[in-house]
């Protein structure tokens, strides 16, 4: 009888612990400056656990995303052999340049990038040491299969024109 009523207990506990530490869970909204994870494929998760970002970037501040590029990396080992066109995740800080702006929402775990009149819907994932934004199937003519894993920079952005 007790072993019964202890299974009956541990039962439902074990199945929730199971599905919370498995379960990815959405992301609600990107704020400050996030890159593309270098050692990504347009499909496949980066292979560095995204420890080399991309020199390209946003910045997303309510509901806009200005793209930025980072213009002081000295990185060699990018991919393709790229020289600076990448940088290490942890460096303290990095000189940016600010480009287009575009005007994006976030809505139950979805960011909506407007472009051109067309408004791509990305689910946004949390994977623990990025995030995961993959285009809904239905797709804006601008849109591409491309899965996009960031992260967010935290070191110092130092802005030039």
């Amino acid at each position: 009888m007790s072993l019964i009523r202890v299974n009956v207990i541990f039962t439902p506990l074990i199945l929730l612990f199971l599905l919370v530490t498995f379960k990815t869970h959405a992301v609600q909204e990107l704020k400050g400056a996030w890159f593309e994870c270098e050692f990504s494929g347009k499909t496949t998760k980066p292979t560095d656990d995204c420890n080399m970002l991309d020199n390209d970037g946003f910045i997303f501040n309510k509901n806009i995303a200005a793209h930025i590029s980072v213009i002081d990396s000295q990185e060699p080992n990018c991919k393709k052999n790229k020289f600076g066109q990448c940088f290490p995740n942890n460096l303290k800080f990095v000189t940016v340049r600010k480009g287009r702006q575009d005007k994006v929402k976030f809505k139950n775990g979805k960011l909506i990038l407007t472009f051109l009149g067309c408004g791509q819907v990305f689910h946004l994932k949390d994977k623990i040491k990025y995030v995961e934004a993959a285009p809904d199937k239905k797709k804006c003519f601008w849109a591409g299969k491309k899965i996009f894993y960031l992260k967010k920079y935290n070191g110092k952005l130092i802005f030039k024109k």
